[in-house]
């Protein structure tokens, strides 16, 4: 999903303020998501740094829910049960049920073992 019309607008202003503050950046991280790079891309253009290295990784995604993922709070009561739905504060409060990671949430070659499944991501610290 790309930006909004607001997303873009929001994304340069912001780029704009940075830059009048004297902001400035060596290298720049950002998930894989499109909306992400964007923002990224239009902040940087905003501020005169489009040469600076990117990184991009799927660590850097939203939050996955696993089997949680896309219910509701009553969804959620009525699959799992009211006992484990607990409200605070609006939020669930409870451990989410494990599933598997899907393509979508974490590319396949990310699972793979050894040097070369992980020369494209930046360190497990970032």
């Amino acid at each position: 999903m790309d930006l909004s019309d607001k997303g873009r607008e929001e994304a340069r202003e912001g780029g704009a303020v940075l830059r009048a503050e004297g902001y400035n950046f060596d290298v720049a991280y950002t998930s894989v998501l499109k909306r992400a790079i964007r923002t990224l891309w239009t902040i940087l253009d905003g501020m005169d740094l489009m040469w600076i290295p990117v990184h991009r990784s799927w660590r850097l995604n939203e939050r996955h829910y696993g089997a949680l993922q896309g219910l509701n709070k009553a969804e959620t009561a009525a699959k799992f049960g009211e006992q484990q739905v607990k409200s605070g504060g609006g939020a669930m409060m409870f451990r989410r049920p494990n599933s598997r990671p899907t393509t979508n949430a974490i590319p396949a070659a990310t699972l793979a073992t050894g040097p070369s499944a992980s020369r494209n991501c930046p360190s497990p610290n970032v």
